[in-house]
């Protein structure tokens, strides 16, 4: 699966701009990245007036808009994405994913922790990989200063990003399925055997394929 970290904390302790440090960073590094924000409140962007929002009123269940620059895509929901829903939209071709929020589920975890703020976390010592803090806690788990911006990357890096290495996902139901290698061997040789005989498929990068099963 897509590498990706979450970086959680408390409201305004700095997460966004964490984020938009270690960005900057692994672009610096040749890496390409993805941010994701979690907005639980909800959302709007889609402007009044706009193409798009006129789409999205007359009942279209998504609306994508495309330019020469820029991408975007919005699907209604009656429920808040799963973190692998996310990760199958998000699809391959990039080396990183930085998740804002997402406290649960089992992707690793960086709290950015301040003083002023309180002493406790909003996620257990147990569940985080790494603490970003403005003082010295008492937790079993590696932790940086809030300007370290390179030691946290250098962090990541080592342990979470699998760079120049080849990968298959699995999805059923828009949820990801664990494979050990032996099966993600066979499935990727198989299919990657079959379709580079088609014209023109001689220097694949990344393959998707999506199969709609018959009711």
């Amino acid at each position: 699966m897509l590498p990706a970290v979450c970086i959680v904390g408390k409201s305004k302790v700095g997460k966004t701009s964490l984020i938009e440090q270690l960005v900057q960073e692994f672009k610096k590094r040749g890496y390409k990245v993805v941010a994701v924000k979690h907005a639980p409140e909800g959302m709007d962007i889609d402007m009044p007036g706009k193409d798009s929002w006129r789409f999205a009123q007359a009942g279209s269940d998504a609306v994508l808009v495309s330019s020469a620059i820029k991408l975007a895509f919005v699907k209604n929901t009656d429920y808040d994405s799963s973190i692998d829903e996310i990760l199958r939209i998000v699809g391959g071709g990039f080396d990183l994913v930085l998740m804002e929020g997402f406290t649960k589920g089992k992707l690793p975890k960086i709290e950015v922790h301040r003083k002023e703020l309180g002493s406790d976390l909003v996620c257990p010592p147990a569940a985080l990989s790494a603490v970003v803090s403005d003082e010295p806690l008492d937790i079993d788990a590696p932790q940086f200063s809030l300007s370290d911006t390179k030691g946290i990357a250098d962090f990541i890096e080592k342990n979470f990003i699998s760079r120049g290495e080849g990968d298959i996902s699995l999805w059923v139901n828009g949820e990801w399925v664990a494979t050990n290698p032996f099966v993600r061997e066979i499935i990727a040789k198989v299919i990657l055997a079959m379709v580079s005989t088609l014209k023109g498929m001689e220097k694949m990068k990344n393959l998707d394929i999506s199969i709609r099963n018959k009711p």
